[in-house]
C-alpha cells in the first residue's frame, strides 16, 4: 500500500468515526467515549452530560 492509498483509508475511517460520534443534546459539543461504572457511553466534554 503506498502513502496516498493509506491517508485516503485513514481519511475515510476519520470521517466514518466522526459522523458516528453523537453531539451533546445540551450544548451541542461532539461527545466523546467514556466508562462508566464498567459501561461504554458518550460524555460531553463541554459540560460533562452522559448519553
Amino acid at each position: 500500500m503506498d502513502d496516498f492509498e493509506r491517508q485516503r483509508q485513514l481519511r475515510v475511517e476519520r470521517d466514518a468515526l466522526a459522523f458516528d460520534t453523537p453531539n451533546c443534546p445540551t450544548c451541542l459539543h461532539r461527545m466523546e467515549p467514556a466508562e462508566v461504572d464498567g459501561e461504554p457511553v458518550w460524555r460531553c466534554p463541554e459540560c460533562g452530560r452522559i448519553a
